[in-house]
């Protein structure tokens, strides 16, 4: 009997030894919290998420950076997430990871898909509401769009292109996202086509076509636009682009293939590089909207749905032309 006990003491004594190990090992990594991280940290009542696409970085911090601001205004947190910091996820994969993690709201730009359709549909059913901001589907259960609608786009498209026309024939391609609203692009093609005939010169004749670009990645895009730029029937006089990473694509070419002067190139939102173009003369304008509007808008509509069951279906958020005058006030902003 006492082979037993002797085996029964040596195991409770490894347990109390391994017990204290654990414990003081514990208290030395409590040690090292920041108990002033601990203090500053708290439950918010409302959780939401912007999901951003692979655009242009710079474009989705503004929008964040104002978002963010009006959220901890209404006691809710905001998570920014971005393909860039997880290239195995897809957009999709993140609205997934965001409706199986039950956030109380979802801001998005949507690319126009049936899968994201399908999930939107899918956020609607659990009760969390989706707001899209820049591109609107409107066939989506999307609860509010805040970007500005085609027809706000095509007059300031329209106003730019109208200051490039030339004697003769002059023609203009529309750059446009092929994940995008086709419908949002044939209402701003048409807008501009009947606007520009009604307003040019009798001796003008203007051209106006739609050239579908992929910009899911830099890669299509630029296959796109080189092909464009490589055509031997020639390159059209303007080039509209309805798109910042196809903007910073078309500008690229335009240098690659020594065509400053040649061609001129009507951009969407911008970049270091894009408003150094635009401050040298190389790019005549591009059109901005206002990315801290949209941040605002966007969680106003979440918070105005959550609190009472409803929201507006659009808000218009103000558009900047950005041209060689005023460059500079963007840079330095």
């Amino acid at each position: 009997m006492k082979k037993p006990t002797m085996t029964i003491f040596f195991i409770l004594a490894g347990c109390a030894l391994l017990l204290s190990g654990i414990w003081i090992y514990f208290q030395k990594m409590m040690e090292r919290v920041d108990l002033a991280e601990l203090r500053n940290s708290r439950a918010y009542e409302r959780h939401y998420v912007l999901i951003a696409d692979d655009g242009n970085s710079m474009l989705w911090d503004s929008i964040y950076e104002s978002a963010v601001q009006e959220a901890a205004a209404t006691d809710a947190c905001l998570e920014l997430v971005q393909p860039d910091d997880n290239p195995e996820y897809t957009q999709e994969d993140c609205l997934r990871i965001a409706i199986a993690s039950k956030v109380d709201g979802i801001i998005l730009r949507p690319d126009g898909s049936r899968e994201m359709q399908e999930l939107i549909a899918e956020a609607a059913d659990a009760g969390i509401p989706v707001v899209m901001v820049l591109e609107d589907d409107s066939s989506s259960r999307r609860i509010s769009f805040v970007g500005l609608n085609s027809y706000q786009m095509g007059d300031a498209y329209t106003e730019q292109v109208l200051g490039l026309l030339k004697p003769g024939r002059t023609e203009i391609m529309i750059l446009a996202d092929s994940e995008g609203g086709d419908v949002d692009t044939g209402l701003v093609s048409s807008y501009m086509a009947r606007t520009v005939e009604q307003r040019k010169a009798q001796d003008q004749t203007v051209d106006i076509s739609v050239q579908s670009v992929d910009s899911s990645s830099d890669f299509n895009a630029e296959e796109v636009v080189r092909d464009i730029f490589m055509d031997e029937e020639g390159l059209p006089d303007v080039l509209i682009c309805m798109d910042e990473v196809i903007t910073e694509c078309a500008y690229q070419a335009l240098v690659d293939y020594n065509e400053v002067g040649n061609v001129d190139i009507i951009g969407f939102y911008y970049s270091d590089t894009i408003l150094d173009a635009v401050a040298r003369g190389t790019v005549p304008a591009t059109i901005a909207l206002d990315m801290a509007e949209i941040g605002r808008y966007s969680v106003d509509a979440l918070d105005e749905y959550l609190s009472l069951g409803h929201a507006s279906s659009y808000y218009s958020v103000d558009l900047n032309v950005i041209t060689r005058e005023n460059a500079a006030a963007f840079a330095e902003g």
